[in-house]
C-alpha cells in the first residue's frame, strides 16, 4: 500500500478530527467521501467519533513514515480524549488501551476496543456543535496561520476557557451533519463570533474550575489507573467521612445527596447535567457499578467534593482504618506475659444490629475475646471483658492449681482471676473431677474410727476456724463439704454462733463504699452529658460506672446507703413514661400540632411489646390527659372565637 502523500503535523491539543480536516483541505480532494475513504479506508460514519476517540490507528504506517516522530501513543494521548475518559474505563478496557500505548498498534487494529469506549461514553451528537474559544482561535491563526479544533472545548461541562476565562462558543458545524460534510476550523471560523466575555453565564467560577479540571485530566488522567483505584478511594473517603459503615456496604444516601447539593448549587447541577430525570441519579451507584454508570464529569464533581480538586484527589492518601484500630491488639489474659500488651490479633469482625463485633486471639496463650464498642477504651473494657475462650495457658495453670490439695476451689478461682463456676466449667472440659477433694472431706466411719458424725464435723469446723477466724456459710461448704448441712440440723445455734453472713464480711462493706463513690460519679456524668431521654436506672448507672450490674443486685439488700441513693435518683417505669410522654407532647404543641397520639411517641420512645401491654392503661390515660390539658383547650378556644365572630 502506497503511503499517504502527506500527513498534517498535529498542533497542541488538536483533536483527531481536526487533523483529518486539515488533510482534506490540503489534499485538494473535493469529495468528502473520497477523502474519508483514502484517509481511513472506510465510509464517513466514523467521522463524529474522531473528535474524541482514536480511529483506524492500524493505518498509522500508511499515514506516516516510522521516522516522522508521530506514533500511536502520541496520537492517542495528545490528540484524543482517551486520557480524560480513562478514569471511567473498566479494568480490561483500560488495561488493553495501556497495552496498545506501550506496545504499539496491533495489526488487527483496535476497532472492537474503541467501540466499547464509544458505547461507554454515550455521547449524544444530535443538537451538538463543534465548539471553540474565540481567543484561542485568534491566537492559533496568529501563530500557525490557521485555526483548528481543540479537544478541550468539545468535552462535557467545559463552557469557559481555562486559559482566557472567556465563554466557549458553538460553531455552525453540527455533529449530526459530520457524516455528510467535513468542517475544517480554518473555514468554519473565518467569520467567527468575536464575543469573548462570559456574559449571561450564572455559574462562571464553577464552570471555570471544571474546565481546569478537565484540562488537567487530558494531560494526567491515565495516572489514576482506570476507575477501580478511584472507586476504592471513594469508598474509603465515604467511610472516613461517615457516609457508610466500616464495611462500606450500607450508605447513607440522603446525607450524601444533601451534602453534595450543599456543595454544588442544585440549579447548577441541573444546568450542568441536563438529564430528563434526576440529574444526580448516578450517586446511587457509588457502591457498585461505578465503572458502568459514572462518566468523567461525574468523577470531576465527586473528586472536588471529597478532596477539593482532581489533582488533590489523586495525591490524597486514605489510610484504611477499621473499628478498634490497626493491630496487634492487647491480650486480656492476666496469666499471659503479653497481658495489656500488643500480642493479640483480630480473627473476625462483623456488624450485629447497631454494634460492631470483633474477636481477638492471643497466639501466646490462646485466649480469645470479643469487643462490641469501638469507642470504649481498652482499660474500660477490661473491667468487664467478654471472653470466648480462655486458651491453653489458662487450662495448663488450672490443672496445676487443682492438683494442689491445699487450695480450695475459691482460692483457685482467686489465683486465676475467675469465678468458681468458670473453674468448674473448664475443669469439666479438661476431664478433671473437681468434686474428688470434696468427696474426700465427707465424714466416713472406719473400723478404727469411733468418733460420731456430729463430733467429727464440730472438730473440723474448729480446725478451720483456727485457719480462718471469719468464715461464712459459703466458706464452710467449700472447705468442709457436708458439715453445714449436718450441723444446721443437729446443732443450729452452735454453728450460727461461729459463722457470719457472706455480705457482712469486711471486704463487702469496703466494696460497697467504693462502688457508691463510682455510682455517684457516674450519675454526675450522666446529668452533665448523658441522654436525658433515657430512663435513669441501676443498669445505666452501673454501665457508666464500670460495675457489674448483677454484683449490685446480689448485694444491694446488705448495702442500705447504696439502696437509699438508688431510691433518690432512679426512675420507675411509670415515672419515666410520664416524663417522656409529657416532654414529647410539649414538643408537638410547640411545633403547632393539633392532637397528641401514640404514633407521636412510638417513633421517639422505644417500649417493648411486653412493657407496653403492662402499661397500656397508664399510656392511654396519660395521652388523654395531655390532649385535654394541652390541645383540647386550644381547639375549644378557637371554636369559641369563631362562634363570637358569627
Amino acid at each position: 500500500m502506497r503511503r499517504l502523500s502527506f500527513f498534517p503535523t498535529p498542533y497542541p491539543d488538536e483533536c483527531f478530527y481536526s487533523i483529518f480536516s486539515r488533510y482534506y483541505v490540503r489534499s485538494g480532494i473535493i469529495s468528502p467521501k473520497t477523502a474519508t475513504e483514502i484517509f481511513f479506508g472506510c465510509d464517513r460514519s466514523l467521522l463524529p467519533s474522531t473528535v474524541y476517540f482514536p480511529r483506524k490507528l492500524e493505518r498509522l504506517g500508511y499515514w506516516v513514515s516510522p521516522d516522522s516522530g508521530i506514533t500511536g501513543k502520541k496520537l492517542i494521548c495528545e490528540h484524543t480524549a482517551y486520557p480524560y475518559h480513562s478514569i471511567s474505563h473498566i479494568k480490561d478496557v483500560y488495561q488493553q488501551m495501556e497495552n496498545v500505548i506501550r506496545d504499539g498498534i496491533p495489526e488487527g487494529g483496535i476497532a472492537s476496543l474503541v467501540h466499547r469506549m464509544i458505547s461507554k461514553s454515550k455521547y449524544v451528537f444530535a443538537g451538538q456543535y463543534l465548539r471553540y474559544c474565540p481567543e484561542c482561535a485568534m491566537e492559533d491563526m496568529g501563530k500557525y496561520g490557521e485555526a483548528y479544533w481543540h479537544r478541550l472545548p468539545q468535552l462535557p461541562g467545559v463552557r469557559v476557557c481555562p486559559k482566557h476565562g472567556c465563554r466557549i462558543q458553538n460553531s455552525s458545524s453540527p455533529f449530526e451533519e459530520m457524516r455528510v460534510r467535513i468542517y475544517p476550523a480554518s473555514y468554519v471560523l473565518r467569520n467567527m463570533d468575536n464575543e469573548t466575555e462570559g456574559q449571561g453565564l450564572l455559574y462562571k467560577e464553577e464552570y471555570l474550575s471544571i474546565a481546569k479540571e478537565t484540562e488537567w485530566l487530558l494531560g494526567n488522567g491515565r495516572r489514576f489507573g482506570g476507575h477501580q483505584p478511584i472507586s476504592s478511594k471513594y469508598r474509603e473517603l465515604m467511610r472516613e467521612q461517615g457516609y457508610t459503615d466500616f464495611h462500606g456496604t450500607a450508605i447513607n444516601k440522603e446525607a450524601l445527596r444533601h451534602d453534595f447539593v450543599k456543595r454544588y448549587d442544585e440549579e447548577f447541577i441541573t444546568e450542568l447535567l441536563p438529564y430528563d430525570g434526576d440529574p444526580l441519579y448516578w450517586l446511587r451507584y457509588l457502591q457498585e457499578s461505578i465503572g458502568f454508570n459514572l462518566r468523567p464529569i461525574h468523577h470531576i464533581l465527586l473528586m472536588r467534593f471529597f478532596a477539593g480538586s482532581v489533582e488533590s484527589f489523586l495525591n490524597i492518601e486514605v489510610k484504611k482504618e477499621l473499628p478498634y484500630g490497626n493491630g496487634p491488639w492487647p491480650c486480656t489474659n492476666k496469666l499471659c506475659s503479653h497481658y495489656r500488651k500488643d500480642g493479640a490479633r483480630r480473627v473476625e469482625i462483623c456488624k450485629k444490629w447497631d454494634e460492631v463485633w470483633a474477636w481477638f486471639e492471643c497466639p501466646y496463650c490462646g485466649m480469645r475475646y470479643r469487643r462490641s464498642d469501638p469507642e470504649q477504651s481498652f482499660e474500660e473494657y477490661l473491667k468487664k471483658p467478654c471472653i470466648s475462650d480462655r486458651g491453653f495457658l489458662f487450662e495448663q495453670r488450672l490443672k496445676e492449681c487443682l492438683s494442689d490439695p491445699e487450695l480450695s476451689l475459691n482460692e483457685v478461682a482467686d489465683l486465676l482471676g475467675v469465678g468458681a463456676s468458670t473453674i468448674g466449667q473448664y475443669a469439666k472440659k479438661s476431664g478433671i473431677d473437681v468434686k474428688k477433694r470434696r468427696k474426700a472431706s465427707y465424714y466416713s466411719r472406719d473400723a478404727d474410727n469411733n468418733e460420731d458424725k456430729t463430733a467429727y464435723y464440730r472438730r473440723r469446723v474448729q480446725e478451720e476456724l483456727q485457719k480462718m477466724p471469719v468464715m461464712s456459710c459459703k466458706d464452710l461448704k467449700e472447705r468442709i463439704p457436708g458439715a453445714y448441712e449436718w450441723l444446721i440440723c443437729k446443732e443450729p445455734e452452735w454453728i450460727h454462733a461461729r459463722l457470719i453472713h457472706e455480705f457482712d464480711k469486711p471486704k463487702w462493706n469496703e466494696w460497697g463504699e467504693a462502688a457508691l463513690v463510682e455510682l455517684k460519679a457516674a450519675y454526675a456524668e450522666i446529668q452533665s452529658s448523658g441522654d436525658k431521654r433515657k430512663r435513669m436506672n441501676i443498669s445505666w448507672l452501673a454501665r457508666v460506672a464500670g460495675i457489674n450490674r448483677d454484683d449490685i443486685y446480689g448485694r444491694l439488700r446488705y448495702l442500705p446507703e447504696m439502696q437509699e441513693f438508688f431510691d433518690e435518683v432512679c426512675e420507675t417505669q411509670e415515672e419515666w413514661i410520664r416524663r417522656r410522654y409529657t416532654e414529647i407532647a410539649y414538643e408537638k404543641k410547640k411545633a403547632g400540632g393539633k392532637e397528641f397520639t401514640y404514633g407521636d411517641v412510638k417513633r421517639k420512645v422505644q417500649i417493648r411489646r411486653g412493657s407496653y401491654e403492662r402499661n397500656r392503661k397508664l399510656i392511654e390515660t396519660l395521652i388523654a390527659e395531655l390532649n385535654d390539658k394541652l390541645f383540647m383547650s386550644n381547639e375549644q378556644g378557637t371554636d369559641l372565637c369563631n362562634h363570637r365572630k358569627r
